[in-house]
Order: structure tokens, then sequence, then C-alpha cells
């Protein structure tokens, strides 16, 4: 606040204010001055100092827990791939994971899909769904007047990153939390 605008406020107060005014100000200071002992109780921050602190810090834990979770899922990629073709070279196999499951850490690139992030989401969500019987019956209707070839266009669209989540996920080797997790650190969402 600079002076002039301290100066207009002190000015108002006390040369303008009308009783009524003067007593919502006066009330309006009491309860900043107890706002201002409860936060001093509380190292001195006040709402808003606290919330981006607090924000600050929620970030950079979602930020380990999503490492985290991008390199269980290059481990889950991994497995797969040695499961599928047993004959694969170490260096083979690294050249596929970075290109497919980036290291924790790394820079992602742009999905291997021109579809954006969501529009991937919401293709495995309804992929997933009708697959294991959850879908209800007015959405499977609303996908095949679409294309009675959705599934297959969905699943070519798929990146093979997700094709393996999905896949994992419909044959029970993963449980849901694990896949909601793992497809929306691929997607980057």
């Amino acid at each position: 606040m600079s002076r002039k605008d301290l100066e207009f406020i002190l000015d108002y107060i006390l040369n303008k204010a009308d009783a009524r005014e003067f007593e919502v100000i006066a009330k309006a200071c009491q309860r900043r001055g107890r706002d201002m002992k409860a936060f001093e109780s509380l190292g001195g921050e006040g709402p808003g100092a606290m919330a981006r602190r607090m924000a600050g810090e929620l970030e950079k834990g979602v930020g380990a827990t999503m490492e985290s979770v991008r390199g269980t899922v290059r481990g889950f990629v991994a497995d797969i791939v040695r499961k599928n073709a047993p004959d694969i070279s170490e260096e083979q196999l690294a050249a596929l994971l970075d290109e497919y499951a980036p290291p924790p850490g790394a820079k992602r690139k742009e999905a291997a899909s021109a579809l954006p992030p969501e529009a991937l989401l919401g293709m495995a969500t309804s992929f997933v769904e009708y697959s294991r019987g959850a879908m209800p019956p007015s959405r499977q209707r609303e996908l095949w007047e679409t294309s009675t070839r959705w599934q297959d266009e969905y699943w070519a669209a798929f990146p093979a990153e997700i094709k393996a989540l999905v896949k994992a996920y419909i044959e029970g080797k993963i449980d849901g939390d694990t896949f909601s997790a793992a497809i929306l650190s691929v997607l980057g969402l």
C-alpha cells in the first residue's frame, strides 16, 4: 500500500465516516487484530501465505508420487516386453522403454497419437468399461451408432503404453487404482 492510500484511508476514518461506517470499520479492525494474534501462533502466516506454502508442499509431494508412478509403469512395461519377447537384448529393451515409458524425471515426449491426452483417457476408459461389462447400455448404443468398429478404431489410436495398460487391466494383471494412476501418468495428466 502506498503512503497516499494510507492517507486516504485515515482521512476517511477520521474525517468522513459517519457513525455506522465508523462502527463497521472498528469491528473490522478488531477482527483483523484477533486474526493477527491467531496467525502469530501459526508462525505469523496469514491465510494467503499459508495457502501458498501448503500448495507448494503439496505440489512437491504430488510430483514425487507421479515420478514414482512413472517408475512403476516403466517396470511394468519392461516385464510385459520381457514376457512377450524373451530374446530381446537389454539394449533393445532400454531403447523401447525410453521411447514408450521414459524414466522418472525424463522430459516427456508427446504421445505417439495425434489425439489430446484427455481424449485418449476417455477412449481408454470407454474401452475398459465395455471390455469388463461395466458400460451402461445407453453409452454402448451411442458408441455403436457412431461406429460399429469403435473398439478397433480406439485400439488403433492408442499408443503402445496405453495398449499395455489397458490389456493388463482387462486381464486382471493390475487393479483399478494402479490402472488409473498409471494411465494418468503416461498421458501426463
